[in-house]
């Protein structure tokens, strides 16, 4: 397997108002929009060499995608294991309340009406091994 970059999506309307997004199809702000573009400019200027984008389904980090990929030119698919993890009846609450800061201590344990740490890694590491096993030398943007 060749390598593997991260990176996170622009911001987002709730990054402003320090809400928990996860699977919450939250957009991007004006400053999140630009923050895509700047890091496809970085890419090119650095000549950091990606053979293809892949994204999360939801929107702020598909936009933030077609964002780099429109910059770079690099070819970009979504790819549903990368959907962020869905924190349940947290969703949309403060990001530091103290039920949910107790809640997020448990790696194995669901979210009420949500997803475990333990099944979003679950997720993340059967792409990676997809990745490993499927591609040679390929190397990866995940959004």
């Amino acid at each position: 397997m060749g390598q593997v970059y991260f990176t996170r999506h622009g911001q987002t309307f709730w990054n402003v108002e320090n809400k928990i997004c996860g699977a919450t199809d939250i957009g991007l702000t004006e400053l999140g929009h630009k923050q895509a573009e700047e890091l496809g400019q970085k890419i090119l200027k650095e000549g950091i060499k990606i053979d293809e984008i892949l994204y999360s389904p939801l929107s702020r980090a598909a936009d933030t995608a077609k964002h780099i990929g429109k910059v770079t030119g690099i070819p970009m698919r979504e790819e549903i294991r990368l959907k962020e993890q869905n924190f349940g009846k947290y969703e949309s609450t403060p990001r530091h309340g103290e039920e949910f800061e107790e809640a997020k201590k448990s790696f194995i344990n669901h979210f009420d009406g949500g997803e475990s740490m333990f099944e979003m890694a679950q997720r993340i590491y059967n792409l990676l091994d997809d990745l490993k096993k499927n591609q040679d030398e390929k190397t990866y943007l995940l959004v």
